[in-house]
């Protein structure tokens, strides 16, 4: 069996645990905060080598002065290491929050009587709150009914509607479990559509922001129906920008029941199971997981698994065994990415978080079922019948031999010598049971494909002239991803050419 190289990507959160308590280029830039600095690129450093190839911006924190930094460091950092490392902002979408406190944090005990203010901004405590959207606007008493659930921080907190007096914005509720409230504590409605507007003014400048710092991938929070992800890609288009992704997170029931249209309208999905979970029965997430996983597979668009893969690793150093398991079973049915969250974001131990990811991903590939990948979903998946044929051509010379325990690989990687972005995307999808390296001229592709399983990337300055010398740079492209890489083979003009 060939040594291995990790293909199912990963995607980290950047937050305090990799880039320190540094909030912009001038406290970066400053010789009192050195030692936070290098441990800031240091750290930086560490997970890209660990196998992080994308990583994530939450824009529903941070300023952009602070988000200004990460993209410095990451970038810097990659060009180092001469790694291709994709950026992806998370938007904060249609969020409903908590207004203040006269204390940081205060337990609402169950039973007790709670009034929510929607109109006035008041500060809160035990028996009276405020809530609203990020533009102060917004009045909950619209769109709730008495009978009905309202969760606050992660569900942790319910509350049954018991009288609703819209016009002056009051929401009469029940503690049904006693639970924290706090500033900035999130609120979910399930099932509920909003009379809040899917993109509000700061969503806007943030999707401008991800055009002007030439990001890769836009994760859509809180994505309803195909009508929001073309107001996204609306625009894009004006302000002419055709690379930047949509990825749509799907995460409320509206979602689910207009889940077809969303994934046919977008570039990609993740299952964003955290408030997903919040919205239907958690007893249903894995069905729409595997779902959307299998619903991706057969329309060739990557799909990403989020939220608590590796819950545990924000505090300790060891994975519960369920969370192994998930991780594991993400990869198994096919998932192209699986991401960390508040593990590499705000954890202990960020480094440890993605290198044991990697380690179960990995684990996963090599007990992966190939055969099944290509003669049961591939055929399926509704791509250009010419990229189809050349992904079946490279996974059916790629297919494993050996027993299912202890599978052999023939090859640990192909060289794809090509600028067709339909052939790359087929590729990842027919899941190749080896890592696929595409040359290319085109640098707008070098970043592209940060979440697609199995493809990296390594640019030359005139494809033409590389593939005459294919032997040279198939080398020198496998060596910029393991220094004694496995058994190599070239894919050129729908030939294969032993690399020797």
């Amino acid at each position: 069996m060939v040594s291995y190289f990790k293909r199912t990507k990963i995607i980290a959160t950047l937050g305090p645990a990799i880039t320190q308590k540094l909030w912009d280029l001038d406290m970066l830039n400053d010789p009192k905060n050195a030692a936070s600095k290098k441990l800031a690129y240091q750290t930086m450093e560490e997970i890209i080598k660990s196998g992080v190839n994308c990583v994530r911006l939450n824009f529903s924190h941070g300023s952009y002065e602070e988000q200004s930094l990460r993209i410095k460091i990451a970038r810097e950092v990659a060009n180092k290491l001469k790694k291709n490392i994709s950026i992806m902002l998370d938007t904060k979408g249609p969020e409903i929050r908590l207004g203040k406190f006269k204390k940081d944090t205060q337990t609402v005990e169950m039973g007790s009587k709670v009034i929510i203010y929607t109109k006035k901004n008041i500060v809160g405590d035990t028996k009276q709150f405020f809530a609203t959207d990020s533009t102060g606007k917004y009045n909950m008493a619209n769109d709730v009914k008495v009978g009905g659930i309202i969760l606050v921080n992660d569900g942790k907190l319910q509350l049954k509607i018991d009288k609703v007096n819209a016009k002056q914005g009051l929401i009469y509720a029940t503690a049904l479990n006693s639970g924290v409230v706090g500033e900035k504590k999130r609120i979910n409605l399930p099932d509920t559509m909003y009379t809040m507007p899917f993109m509000s003014e700061k969503d806007k400048k943030d999707v401008q922001f991800a055009i002007d710092n030439n990001l890769d991938y836009i994760a859509a929070s809180f994505v309803n129906s195909k009508e929001n992800v073309n107001e996204i890609r609306a625009i894009l288009k004006k302000n002419k920008n055709n690379h930047i992704q949509i990825i749509s997170k799907i995460e409320t029931t509206h979602a689910i029941k207009n889940i077809d249209e969303i994934i046919k309208a977008s570039d990609g999905i993740m299952v964003a199971r955290g408030d997903l979970a919040l919205e239907i029965p958690y007893y249903d997430v894995p069905y729409w997981e595997k779902y959307m996983i299998r619903k991706c597979r057969y329309v060739g668009k990557p799909v990403i698994v989020a939220t608590q893969m590796l819950d545990s690793l924000e505090r300790n150093i060891q994975p519960t065994r369920a969370e192994v398991t998930d991780v594991f079973f993400a990869v198994e049915r096919g998932a192209d990415s699986t991401m960390l969250s508040g593990e590499s974001a705000q954890g202990l131990f960020p480094v440890r978080a993605v290198s044991t990811m990697a380690a179960i991903d990995v684990k996963s590939e090599l007990l992966f079922d190939y055969n099944r990948a290509l003669t049961f979903y591939f055929p399926k998946a509704k791509l250009p019948i010419k990229a189809k044929i050349i992904a079946q051509t490279i996974a059916t010379k790629l297919l494993p031999y050996g027993s299912d325990v202890a599978p052999s690989f023939p090859y640990e990687f192909v060289t794809l010598f090509t600028n067709d972005v339909d052939t790359i995307r087929a590729v990842s999808n027919i899941r190749p049971a080896a890592t696929i390296v595409v040359i290319t001229d085109k640098n707008e592709l070098l970043t592209a494909f940060g979440i697609n399983y199995a493809i990296q990337t390594y640019f030359v300055n005139n494809l033409t002239k590389a593939k005459k010398d294919y032997n040279n740079v198939s080398k020198l492209a496998v060596k910029g991803f393991k220094s004694n890489p496995g058994k190599t083979i070239a894919f050129i003009d729908n030939k294969f050419k032993v690399v020797k």
